[in-house]
C-alpha cells in the first residue's frame, strides 16, 4: 500500500456501532489525505422478498466478473427503479435515517459524504457500488457475528474481503 493514494472511500453502513466506528475512522482518513467519502447503506433484497430471479431481469454483463464463488453465483446489480417505488417501505425509511445519522458522525471531521441508498444483495452491492463510484478503498464495520466461522468479523465484512478486487479495512467496533 506504500504511495498508493487514497481518493475515494466507500463505508458501507448499517446503523450498528461497528459501521459508526467505519464512518468516524474514514471520515479521520478522509480529512488526512483529502478522499471523498460514499456511505451505502444497502437494502437487503431477501428480506424484501424481492426474488433473485426478478433480480436477474436488470443484470447485465455481470455474471463473468465474480467466477468460482460459492456465495455469489452471479453478481445482482442494486434496482433503483424498484426502490424508487418501494421508498415508502420501513426498511427504506430505516436506511435513509440511518444514512442521515451516520452523516453526523462524518461531520465531526468536517466531511460531507455522499449518500446512497441501494436495493439488491449485500455483498455484491458493496463490491459492485465501489466500482461504479471509482472507489478505491472500502472500509468497514464489523457486524453479525455468528457462527464459530465468524469469530472474527461478520458474513458481509468476511466476504467483501474474500471477493473485493479493491482494498478494504474493517474496523472493530
Amino acid at each position: 500500500m506504500s504511495g498508493e493514494t487514497i481518493n475515494k472511500i466507500l463505508v458501507p453502513v448499517d446503523g450498528s456501532k461497528a459501521s459508526q466506528k467505519a464512518i468516524e475512522y474514514s471520515s479521520w482518513v478522509a480529512s488526512k489525505t483529502g478522499a471523498n467519502i460514499v456511505m451505502l447503506h444497502v437494502v437487503d433484497a431477501d428480506k424484501l422478498k424481492v426474488s433473485y430471479e426478478a433480480m436477474d431481469r436488470y443484470t447485465p454483463e455481470w455474471e463473468d466478473k465474480i467466477k468460482g464463488t460459492d456465495d455469489i453465483k452471479r453478481y445482482s446489480p442494486f434496482f433503483e427503479e424498484k426502490l424508487s417505488c418501494m421508498l415508502e417501505d420501513p426498511m427504506c425509511k430505516r436506511g435513509n435515517n440511518i444514512l442521515k445519522e451516520m452523516a453526523k458522525f462524518a461531520g465531526k471531521n468536517g466531511i460531507k459524504p455522499k449518500s446512497l441508498l441501494k436495493l439488491g444483495r449485500v455483498v455484491d452491492t458493496i463490491i459492485q457500488t465501489a466500482e461504479d463510484e471509482n472507489c478505491d478503498h472500502i472500509i468497514m464495520g464489523t457486524t453479525g457475528l455468528t457462527g464459530l466461522k465468524r469469530l472474527l468479523m461478520g458474513h458481509v465484512a468476511n466476504d467483501v474481503v474474500k471477493y473485493s478486487p479493491y482494498r478494504v479495512t474493517v474496523v472493530r467496533q
